[in-house]
């Protein structure tokens, strides 16, 4: 997937930092509160795209892939600003179910070229990399915290190298799929990391939980990219 879900139009990760660092609006929740309301919302987003996957596949693949990606593009942007700019949970809520659902039509064109199998080894694989990470960033978040700049900079260099490979230059580009696969294993790390800092309210909760699906979605639709290339 290219730019559209890669970090979504590559947000100001420092102010976005700083507001939810300020935002200490609504209770704030026991520790393993605040991160059960985060895999609770992560997970809620993984079923919104399986079941957008199951029921609507077949329809939505008879839509022209470009007016698939503009809608998504528009529809995801909305919805992150509902996300970061909401201090209700509520409404963040709202904002992540409908970047979901955007996220689960977007997907439904990818899953349609791939077989069950393939697509249960690359969701393990990807759920494998998502738990490793989120155990290595609390052992180390000083070191993931300080790797913002770095990683915004490599997934706005690898978006630039892709993008020229593929339509300037026409160059084979598949090693990109390893290359972000990394940059946003990194940002698994970095956003769990900011996401204990952050207060421990609900919203920051959905917040948190945002950044990290879409982190978690480019890492399964990269994966799948290199097993089912693998099989063929």
């Amino acid at each position: 997937m290219q730019g559209g879900t890669e970090k979504n139009f590559a947000l100001d990760n420092k102010t976005i930092k700083l507001r939810r660092l300020e935002r200490i609006e609504g209770a704030i929740l026991s520790d393993n509160a605040y991160n059960g309301a985060i895999g609770l919302t992560i997970l809620w987003g993984i079923l919104l795209n399986l079941l957008v996957y199951r029921f609507f596949a077949p329809y939505i693949i008879r839509i022209d892939y470009r007016i698939i990606v503009v809608g998504y593009l528009i529809l995801s942007f909305a919805c992150i600003m509902v996300i970061e700019k909401s201090h209700k949970p509520a409404i963040s809520f709202l904002g992540f179910t409908g970047l979901a659902i955007g996220m689960g039509i977007l997907l439904s064109t990818f899953l349609t070229m791939y077989n069950g199998r393939i697509i249960y080894r690359a969701f393990l694989a990807t759920g494998i990399i998502v738990v490793s990470m989120m155990i290595v960033s609390l052992l180390f978040p000083a070191f993931f915290l300080s790797m913002g700049r770095v990683l915004c900079f490599s997934l706005l260099g690898s978006i630039v190298i892709e993008l020229a490979g593929t339509f300037l230059l026409r160059l084979p580009m598949d090693f990109m799929d390893y290359v972000v696969v990394i940059i946003f294993s990194g940002y698994i790390g970095y956003d769990w990391a900011k996401a204990q800092a952050y207060p421990k309210t609900l919203d920051n909760a959905v917040d948190s939980a945002a950044d990290i699906y879409v982190d978690i979605i480019n890492i399964f639709i990269r994966i799948l990219s290199i097993i089912g290339r693998k099989r063929d």
